[in-house]
């Protein structure tokens, strides 16, 4: 998956994308291992390029 810095993603679609569940960086944010970098007025999560990156880091030491 190409990330450009302006994209934004939600938590629905970059689960889609990694084939991560909804539920599996739900998780992640309350222990703090996936925190998303901006949170709409209604308080939905939108994760940035760096937070993809982080992402991909995380699914890489999991596979070890």
């Amino acid at each position: 998956m190409e990330v450009t810095d302006d994209i934004r993603f939600s938590v629905g679609s970059l689960a889609e994308a990694t084939g991560l569940t909804v539920r599996t960086l739900h998780h992640w944010d309350e222990i703090g291992l996936l925190v998303p970098s901006e949170r709409t007025g209604a308080g939905h999560r939108r994760y940035t390029a760096a937070d993809v990156r982080r992402l991909y880091r995380v699914l890489a030491l999991r596979r070890l």
